[in-house]
């Protein structure tokens, strides 16, 4: 199975990796598993507001297509940008394929390549990642319907679902009461033991997080190895006294309180790292050097610098800020996180200047 960048998907064993919880999830994968086998059914619309676990089921269900080559010979997934281009979305799907598109080339052409290469290979699935507004399928070279093909997309809107066509729609909720303890308390570790007032401050906490599961994992991982009881008070605290607009607003608060335990160091690697283009990985090496030509790691010795690199990125990593990939060499960061680090760079005033994918950020960092 390919990725956007057409390298083969392997079995997700990143440190965020979720195991989601509760029937509604498995109803909905019996569902969309119904629909998967069904030759009839070309388009499939999985929406929900973002951090409910979307991309997470998808990948639930790569990991078993993996496993089910009678049901699919090809599975493409390509992370859409948002306010993406017709020839952009097309550049990403032929990456996939490994197709030249030429530049020289109009939409239309590049379409009907496209959709040759597509008619070729027998039982494919494209998956559209986090889609923000809909499109013919017909205009970039999606040949939909086609017998034994599907296309599926993951949105935060119905509306998108509706817009592309989609009869076979599902809603991912948020989670009850119960399974978000459930969750909670597998991503804090099930043998943990809690006096009885802490575990009341937990239940509490995990029910703040509203049934979301990037927030109750983010805040969850944040608390681990977290024994003081003032702590788990300051924590429901600020979560109570917060002033919620929407749930986006709710899950950025949530999130930022994960945010917030970090030093000052960690804090400023993680908003380095939205600065840099949304549909990339990020190398590991390559941050590191970035933050040590930054002077955000000062370390006397060049291997003790990348020592502490490697440290503060492990440590964002355990708490769920940044995801990693590519075997530990890279890493990558959730379209939400990256969202509440530029409110936080919006909040500081911070600078930046002469951005570019192949020219790191250069900014003033925080002035506490």
């Amino acid at each position: 199975m390919e990725n956007s960048s057409g390298r083969l998907v392997q079995r997700s064993t990143s440190a965020n990796s979720t195991k989601l919880v509760g029937r509604a999830f498995e109803q909905n994968m019996k569902v969309i598993w119904s629909w998967l086998m069904d030759d009839e059914v070309s388009t499939i619309g999985i929406y929900g507001m973002g951090g409910v676990g979307k991309t997470t089921m998808l990948q639930h269900i790569c990991n078993e297509l993996l496993e089910r080559q009678d049901i699919s010979h090809g599975v493409y997934w390509v992370n859409v940008p948002q306010g993406f281009k017709i020839e952009e979305l097309q550049d990403l799907i032929a990456k996939c394929l490994h197709l030249d598109l030429s530049s020289k080339d109009d939409d239309l052409s590049r379409a009907v390549k496209l959709a040759k290469e597509l008619a070729k290979k027998q039982k494919w699935i494209l998956i559209l990642d986090d889609l923000w507004k809909s499109f013919e399928p017909q205009e970039v070279g999606i040949p939909i319907p086609l017998k034994g093909s599907k296309l599926i997309m993951t949105t935060r809107t119905e509306m998108v679902c509706r817009q592309m066509n989609g009869q076979n729609n599902i809603r991912v909720d948020t989670l009850s009461d119960e399974e978000s303890w459930t969750l909670f308390m597998e991503k804090l570790g099930h043998d943990r033991s809690f006096s009885p007032e802490v575990e009341r401050i937990a239940v509490d906490i995990a029910r703040e997080c509203a049934g979301l599961p990037l927030g109750i994992v983010t805040l969850a991982e944040s608390l681990k190895g977290v024994d003081a009881l003032h702590e788990w008070r300051i924590t429901l605290k600020r979560l109570k006294e917060s002033n919620f607009w929407d749930m986006e607003d709710q899950m950025f608060q949530i999130l930022r309180l994960s945010y917030d335990c970090l030093d000052d160091s960690a804090q400023q690697c993680f908003i380095y790292c939205a600065l840099f283009d949304e549909r990339h990985k990020i190398e590991r090496e390559v941050l590191i050097e970035s933050f040590i030509e930054e002077g955000i790691i000062k370390e006397m010795s060049r291997q003790a610098a990348f020592d502490k690199g490697h440290s503060i990125l492990d440590r964002l990593e355990n708490v769920c800020l940044l995801e990693r990939i590519d075997g530990g060499s890279a890493v990558k960061m959730h379209d939400l996180l990256r969202d509440m680090a530029i409110q936080i760079l919006d909040q500081y005033s911070l600078v930046m200047v002469n951005f570019t994918l192949y020219h790191p950020p250069f900014f003033l960092l925080f002035n506490h």
